[in-house]
């Protein structure tokens, strides 16, 4: 265990979170903050600055060391993201949006998830989600105040789910809320790999501004027969570079507001 030390440079800071993982091989948020004493907010900003220069791997709820192979059956707190680079993109204009003082909705999957990574230093924010990754993410954030919905928890995403969870953004306005898509559609909408979609779209109806937060690969997926949302109730979709032209021009005749991700 590395010795603590109080009002460090930021230099520091590194190399005390660097012995640790040599001793460890990984470290949780809870050990930043009884290292250095510093604040749960402030001690992801730090492993995620140290995550962009190289010098270790972010994961959900903490960090590891560069190289180590981390299975989800050995610590559940890790999650897998395909497409990172586009998602975190599209995460980051995602967190651009928000205001401080809103009150927003966050649904389940792995691009809210890096959104709610990038909200910490937002002041006087409410966040609803029915994502569990999601609120262990956000727990300790002073500055947010957080809730989370019932139901039964399903094991592919750890959202909440149930008829529960789906009354709960029944009865739920905020002033935007933000969703991924598994696929989407100009002419049909969004769909869902899920049978059963109804709080997906009780989600994404709960917030007066809904915006879907897609990468350009969710515009070559076949629909799904379950349907989300209509095309006509989504205000903003947030996606990458890679999109294609002719979805950009049909997402703005539909009188959406599309977002590129740079």
């Amino acid at each position: 265990m590395p010795k603590t030390v109080i009002n460090q440079f930021p230099e520091e800071r590194e190399q005390l979170i660097l012995e640790f993982l040599e001793n460890q091989g990984k470290i949780r948020i809870g050990d930043v903050t009884d290292i250095l004493h510093i604040s749960p907010s402030t001690a992801r900003i730090l492993l995620q600055k140290m995550h962009d220069k190289g010098l270790l791997q972010r994961t959900h709820g903490g960090a590891i060391a560069i190289g180590k192979k981390v299975l989800p059956n050995q610590d559940r707190n890790f999650i897998e993201i395909t497409n990172r680079d586009k998602k975190q993109k599209i995460a980051a204009a995602a967190a651009a949006t928000v205001q401080d003082g809103d009150y927003i909705v966050l649904g389940s999957g792995t691009t809210t998830f890096l959104m709610s990574t990038m909200l910490h230093g937002k002041h006087d924010l409410t966040v609803v989600t029915d994502s569990i990754p999601i609120a262990y993410e956000l727990l300790n954030d002073e500055d947010i105040t957080l809730y989370v919905c019932g139901g039964w928890i399903m094991k592919r995403n750890s959202a909440c789910r149930g008829i529960t969870a789906e009354n709960f953004f029944k009865d739920l306005k905020v002033d935007k809320s933000y969703c991924g898509a598994d696929s989407i559609d100009v002419e049909i909408g969004i769909s869902s790999v899920d049978f059963d979609p109804r709080t997906e779209s009780a989600v994404c109806r709960s917030g007066a501004e809904c915006y879907i937060l897609a990468d350009s690969t969710k515009f070559s997926i076949r629909p799904f027969i379950d349907k989300v949302i209509d095309i006509h109730e989504i205000n903003h979709v947030i996606s990458d570079g890679s999109l294609d032209m002719a979805h950009q021009n049909a997402l703005r005749d539909a009188g959406i507001d599309v977002i590129i991700a740079s």
